[in-house]
């Protein structure tokens, strides 16, 4: 899983504005008293694009994902800037507490039952300062029924062709399949790669965090305003108890 996918990541997704999503997340940090110089856990970092924008205003970033192809991506981009840990999100330690984690790009949405999201959020717990900021992004239920599921998308791209298919499965979850076809010189080759990805309704993502983490706000992408019946994406800003 991610194994090809890791090659072609950044390419296909070249349509996210990484430099709004950074200076939205910053300023939440900010606003909470992180500043330059803290450190922050960059939880399913994937190639890392995230990591050094975050590097780049001021602070001490640690990348963690549990692709090892993803990582390799990663740290030759980072050249070396930015250590990036292999760990699974359920399974993180650090040996010492940082000040902020985030976890963008959906990331929480490739967790495919509740029982696991609490285990991650247990783990960033363990891996913070008390008080510190743990901000998170998620697919919504809309997303995965009314603009995923049951639709395809096709990207015709230098040098290779790649079909994206979704195929609802129960309430809120889609099977992503990826088929690569990559041109050889000659002719293409074939290669599929899929995975799950599960969306949450927001009182069950709530009740997750109960415990460890107080709420401080749950937005629209990359706004302030509250989620609405059609958002597409929630940003969570938690701080921890």
């Amino acid at each position: 899983m991610y194994d090809l996918f890791a090659l072609y990541y950044d390419d296909l997704t070249d349509n996210v504005d990484y430099e709004a999503g950074s200076d939205y997340i910053s300023g939440f940090l900010k606003e909470s008293g992180v500043n330059e110089g803290a450190k922050v856990i960059d939880l399913a970092c994937g190639t890392g694009t995230l990591s050094l924008l975050l590097k780049n205003k001021g602070y001490d970033v640690i990348g963690v994902d549990m692709s090892e192809e993803m990582l390799t991506v990663a740290d030759r981009k980072a050249c070396g800037s930015i250590p990036f840990i292999k760990a699974k999100m359920q399974d993180l330690v650090m040996p010492d507490p940082a000040d902020a984690c985030v976890c963008c790009l959906d990331s929480i949405n490739h967790l495919t039952d509740i029982e696991e999201v609490k285990k991650t959020f247990s783990s960033v717990y363990g891996c913070l300062k008390k008080d510190g900021i743990f901000i998170f992004d998620v697919n919504t239920i809309y997303k995965h029924e009314k603009i995923l599921a049951g639709n395809s998308f096709v990207f015709d791209k230098d040098g290779y062709f790649l079909a994206w298919d979704n195929e609802p499965l129960d309430y809120g979850a889609v099977r992503i399949i990826l088929d690569f076809f990559i041109f050889n010189g000659k002719n293409y080759d074939r290669y599929t790669e899929e995975f799950i990805e599960r969306a949450y309704e927001e009182n069950e993502l709530r009740a997750a965090l109960e415990g460890r983490f107080e709420i401080l706000g749950v937005y629209d992408e990359l706004t302030r305003s509250p989620a609405k019946k059609d958002s597409q994406r929630l940003y969570f800003v938690c701080k921890r108890l």
